[in-house]
C-alpha cells in the first residue's frame, strides 16, 4: 500500500496556518488585556501555544481543511472552518478546565481566539480563491499591460472588444466565463440595458453604458469589435428591434439562445451562435412534455438518419438529454458526422454514440445497420437527393 506524498503546497499552507493561529492567540491576549500583556500572561501564552496549535491542526485535518483546492473555496469550506475551530476551542477549554480549573487563565481569551481563528483562516482561504480568480492567470496581467499602454498602443492584437446587450443573469454568467477562460480572446467593454435602474451601475467592475437604442453610438465610442445579445428571455419583437440597431452599427453580432434551447438551463459560452430566423419569428416556442418524452427514449436504442444536418444534429442533442442506451448516427457526409459525434461524446459521456457513414438511399447498408444495432426508435431527418429521370 502506497502512502500519498505530501506536496509542497501542503507545507506552505501549514506554515501560513502556524503564523495565523499563533497571531490569533496572541491577538486574543492583546484584546483581552488592553494591548498591555505583562510577563506572567506572556509566559502563559508561550506555555499553552504548542498545545493550542496541535489541537487546532488535528481538528483541521479531520475536517479536511488540508485536502481542499483553495482556489475553489466555497461556503461549504467556510462551514468546515467554523466547525473545526469550534471543536478545537471546546477541546482546549475542556482540557484546561479539567487540569487547572482555569486558575491562571483568562476565560475570555479562548472565546476571542475562536473568533480570530475563524476570521484569519477564512480570510486566508478566501484570498487564495480571489487571487486565482482575478490575478492568477496571464490574462489578468495582459489586461493590466493593455490598460497601462493604452495611451500609446492603439489595440492589443488578438483580443476583441465586446459589447454585451443585456445586463441580467445571462449576461453576468457570460461575462464570468469570458473572464475566467483564458482561451477566449475577448475584453468586455460594457453592457447595455433598457432597465433605468441598471443604467450607470457596474457588473464586476464593467459599466452599463446605456440603453439598447444606443448600440450604434456606444459601439462607435467604445471602439467595439463585436456585439453579443445576451437576453435569453427576449421576445421576437424585442429581438427584431435589437437586430435592427446592431445592423445599423455595422458590427458583427451574435446571440445567446432562449432558455428553452439551453440544456438544463445552463448558460455557457458554447451556446453563442449567429442570430437565426427563429429568433425573429412571432411564434411562441412549443412547450414539450419532457417527462413523457424521456420515458419513451430513456434506456432505448435510437437511430437518427441525417444526423449531421441542422435538424438531425439538434435531434441528437435533445435525444441524448434523456439518456438513451445507444444512439446510432446515420449520415452520408463525413465532416458533419465527425463533428456531431465529437460534440455528443464530449457533452454526453454516459451515452454510447455509434457513427455510421452511409447513404440513406442504400437499402443494403440501411438494413445492415438496423440488423446490427436493432434500434427501437428511428428518427428520420435525412433529405435524400431526388434523382432526375427522363420522361
Amino acid at each position: 500500500m502506497k502512502i500519498k506524498p505530501l506536496y509542497k503546497n501542503f507545507f506552505i499552507i501549514l506554515a501560513i496556518d502556524i503564523l495565523l493561529l499563533t497571531g490569533s492567540l496572541y491577538a486574543a491576549y492583546l484584546v483581552r488585556f488592553d494591548f498591555m500583556i505583562d510577563g506572567i500572561e506572556l509566559q502563559t501564552f508561550k506555555k499553552i501555544l504548542p498545545f493550542v496549535l496541535i489541537t487546532k491542526f488535528v481538528c483541521f485535518y479531520f475536517f479536511d481543511l488540508y485536502r481542499g483546492m483553495w482556489r475553489y473555496t466555497s461556503i461549504a469550506d467556510m462551514i468546515n472552518i467554523i466547525k473545526a475551530s469550534t471543536i478545537a476551542s471546546l477541546l482546549i477549554i475542556s482540557v484546561i478546565l479539567f487540569k487547572t480549573r482555569f486558575e491562571g487563565f483568562a476565560r475570555s481569551v479562548f472565546v476571542i481566539d475562536w473568533c480570530f481563528t475563524i476570521f484569519f483562516i477564512s480570510a486566508f482561504r478566501l484570498s487564495v480563491r480571489l487571487y486565482f480568480e482575478y490575478f492568477g492567470h496571464d490574462e489578468f496581467w495582459k489586461v493590466v499591460k493593455q490598460i497601462l499602454l493604452s495611451p500609446f498602443v492603439k489595440k492589443v492584437q488578438g483580443r476583441k472588444r465586446l459589447l454585451i446587450v443585456g445586463a441580467g443573469d445571462c449576461a453576468e454568467k457570460i461575462f464570468r466565463e469570458l473572464r475566467d477562460n483564458a482561451r477566449l480572446k475577448y475584453n468586455v467593454v460594457g453592457f447595455l440595458d433598457d432597465n433605468p435602474v441598471k443604467l450607470g451601475k457596474k457588473i464586476h467592475g464593467i459599466p452599463v453604458l446605456g440603453c439598447i437604442k444606443d448600440i450604434k453610438a456606444v459601439a462607435r465610442q467604445a471602439r467595439v469589435d463585436e456585439i453579443l445579445i445576451a437576453i435569453s428571455s427576449a421576445t421576437s419583437k424585442q429581438m427584431r428591434t435589437i437586430v435592427t440597431h446592431c445592423k445599423e452599427s455595422g458590427i458583427t453580432f451574435k446571440t445567446m439562445p432562449g432558455m428553452g434551447e439551453l440544456i438544463d438551463g445552463r448558460v455557457t459560452i458554447n451556446a453563442i451562435r449567429e442570430v437565426a430566423y427563429r429568433d425573429l419569428l412571432g411564434r411562441e416556442a412549443v412547450v414539450l412534455d419532457e417527462e413523457e418524452i424521456g420515458s419513451h427514449i430513456k434506456r432505448r436504442r435510437v437511430m437518427i438518419t441525417g444526423a449531421g444536418g441542422s435538424i438531425g444534429s439538434e435531434l441528437c442533442r435533445q435525444i441524448c438529454r434523456f439518456r438513451p442506451e445507444l444512439v446510432v448516427l446515420y449520415e452520408i457526409a463525413e465532416s458533419p458526422l465527425y463533428e456531431i459525434e465529437l460534440e455528443l461524446k464530449q457533452s454526453f459521456s454516459n451515452v454510447t454514440v455509434v457513427p455510421l457513414l452511409a447513404d440513406i438511399q442504400d437499402k443494403h447498408e440501411l438494413e445492415k445497420a438496423i440488423g446490427a444495432y436493432k434500434p427501437q426508435i428511428i428518427f428520420h431527418a435525412a433529405l435524400p437527393k431526388i434523382r432526375m429521370q427522363k420522361a
